[in-house]
């Protein structure tokens, strides 16, 4: 599937890789929300540019550790929205491991991401494991 909405979100990732601000702050919008839904210390709205990227770097981190797999399911665009429904599970070592399905609501205006949110099928379990891998090193 091809949209320049989708386009924009590669744009993000491939310029978040790098650390590449500049990149990141042609697609992503300066007053960019995010929001993580539950009870754990990465849920909760992220307000501006500098707190949507900390909250990916911490993310980012969480996840690395937890040798996590994402298989997209499905995804749909328009010219406002794309949404992506992923399976992610992972494969930790000390057994603390979610295998979950998640949908991510991207919101898009003037060529830039503007809002992000995660919804998931079983926020108890979501909530179970960050609560412990959050803190667990």
């Amino acid at each position: 599937m091809n949209h320049p909405n989708l386009d924009l979100i590669d744009e993000f990732f491939q310029a978040y890789s790098k650390r590449d601000f500049d990149g990141l702050r042609r697609v992503l919008a300066e007053n960019a929300t995010w929001t993580s839904l539950g009870r754990h210390p990465l849920s909760g709205v992220r307000n501006g540019f500098d707190e949507v990227i900390a909250f990916f770097d911490t993310m980012g981190e969480v996840m690395g550790r937890s040798n996590t797999k994402v298989e997209k399911l499905i995804i749909g665009a328009n010219d406002d929205y794309v949404i992506e429904c992923q399976h992610v599970w992972t494969n930790r070592e000390d057994g603390y491991n979610l295998d979950h399905l998640v949908c991510v609501l991207w919101k898009f205006k003037n060529s830039q991401i503007v809002e992000g949110r995660h919804f998931f099928s079983d926020p108890q379990a979501v909530d179970t494991f960050f609560n412990y891998v959050a803190t667990a090193r």
